[in-house]
């Protein structure tokens, strides 16, 4: 039987290494879906594919808004059609499966013509833990007594078992969360009595004051959230005036609007390896709270700058990537691309150049905004383009920064792609764009300037 987990995941730098480490002992594959991450939480996943052969696939859906029912199913659909799994588990990066029984055996011994439902552990912040302890199950270990319940009426929450066959064979539907599903009124529904889900909300105070803080920034930034997002909100407004005591607001958040008594119950790792709770990778969630503002910061601006390159956009094409191919100083470094890369941005639809040279990242240079590969992923594009000379070397080193290979092409594959016509039609841009562009230049410095310049350009 082949079991695959699927997990949305945003800044979830602190949890992430435990979430996979556990839970990857039931299944024999995740998928993860990187809604925009700016912490460490895909180079956390990326090192555990690296350098512990984990298999993980990561998709970025880093251009969308947070769309948790359009993105689950879209990837429910794709896990459906191209990994062969019996059983599929929605899991949030915050759930640990769990049960009376190994979690593997559980779901191994399932008959797959019905949904099933588990129910939550709802963990909880006391006070007493022990943030030394870097695996989450081993630093929350108290949950409610009773399972997690709706506060509109008191049904226990539910989070979905789906078995691939059955699933598709009745052309259903995931609802947000993973609490249910729909699309026909004669499915056979099962609840495991045997079987749960360890739900840890909140795992330290500096994890709830910094998903809060980014959130909200986030919030403010899509139409596509609206009151349901008031959590954030009314918790952003309880850190800045809730005279500082973070701790307290982290234990009233971990509870999550319930009441009621409290057990100690460590998660149970006796199904688990010995190695589950080694974590190896702790350094990369130990980010400062200015740099993971700092990151959301310009992740906003970056939006708003596709925004403004959307708008000044008059090409046909898909937009591209281009290699910066020069730069200049030593003491301060200076972005200098040749000739030809100029004239190739006027032919082309040139979102942005990608360069490694960290000191010159978020400088614009013919209007175009310069990234490292780390942000690559919030800017549009269809292929990254780089020289043919040094082409292997350039590739080389974009895929071990974390870019994908299938969008890296040559300059010469490039031309391939957009065809005869396709090129036929970058000519015929070249020209007035590079008058355009000319006739820019002249109206803020004057012609003398102006022909200095295109001078200096030309004895390059």
């Amino acid at each position: 039987m082949k079991i695959v987990s699927f997990t949305m995941v945003n800044n979830e730098a602190e949890i992430i290494e435990s979430f996979v480490r556990y839970n990857y002992n039931f299944v024999d594959q995740m998928v993860i879906i990187d809604n925009g991450c700016t912490d460490n939480t895909i180079e956390i996943i990326n090192r555990l594919k690296r350098e512990e052969d984990y298999k993980i696939d990561v998709y970025d859906e880093s251009l969308e808004v947070y769309d948790q029912f359009r993105l689950d199913n879209k990837y429910l659909k794709k896990i459906l059609a191209e990994y062969n799994a019996d059983i599929i588990l929605p899991l949030d990066a915050d759930e640990f499966i769990s049960g009376e029984d190994n979690p593997r055996k559980i779901l191994e011994n399932l008959s797959l013509d019905s949904i099933y439902y588990v129910n939550w552990k709802w963990y909880v912040l006391t006070g007493d833990e022990d943030y030394s302890e870097n695996f989450i199950p081993r630093r929350v270990m108290y949950h409610l007594k009773k399972r997690a319940w709706n506060l509109s009426d008191g049904t226990l929450v539910t989070k979905v078992i789906i078995p691939a066959k059955y699933f598709k064979d009745n052309k259903l539907t995931l609802t947000m969360g993973h609490h249910d599903i729909f699309g026909s009124n004669h499915i056979n529904k099962k609840r495991l009595k045997n079987m749960w889900i360890a739900h840890y909300r909140a795992v330290s105070s500096k994890q709830i004051v910094s998903k809060t803080s980014t959130y909200v920034i986030r919030d403010i930034a899509t139409m596509s959230n609206n009151i349901e997002t008031a959590q954030r909100t009314n918790q952003l407004y309880d850190i800045k005036y809730n005279n500082g005591d973070v701790d307290s607001i982290a234990r009233d958040v971990s509870y999550g609007g319930y009441e009621g008594e409290i057990e100690y119950e460590p998660l149970d790792l006796k199904f688990c390896s010995e190695n589950t709770s080694n974590i190896r990778y702790n350094s990369l969630s130990n980010e400062s709270m200015s740099d993971l503002l700092m990151r959301t910061g310009q992740e906003m601006a970056m939006r708003v700058y596709n925004l403004e390159r959307k708008i000044k956009n008059r090409s046909l094409f898909k937009p591209t990537i281009f290699w910066l191919d020069g730069v200049r100083g030593e003491e301060n470094l200076f972005p200098n691309p040749s000739v030809k890369l100029t004239l190739l941005t006027f032919k082309y639809n040139v979102q942005a150049y990608i360069t490694e040279y960290k000191q010159i990242e978020f400088l614009k240079y013919n209007y175009r905004l310069i990234i490292t590969p780390k942000n690559i992923k919030f800017l549009p594009h269809k292929y990254v383009v780089i020289p043919d000379e040094n082409y292997l070397e350039i590739k080389n080193k974009l895929i071990d920064a974390g870019v994908g290979e299938k969008s890296i092409v040559s300059l010469r594959e490039y031309k391939k792609k957009i065809g005869i016509l396709g090129n036929i039609y970058a000519n015929l841009c070249l020209l007035p764009r590079l008058i355009s562009r000319i006739m820019q230049y002249v109206k803020r410095n004057g012609v003398s300037h102006a022909v200095e310049k295109i001078k200096s350009k030309l004895d390059k």
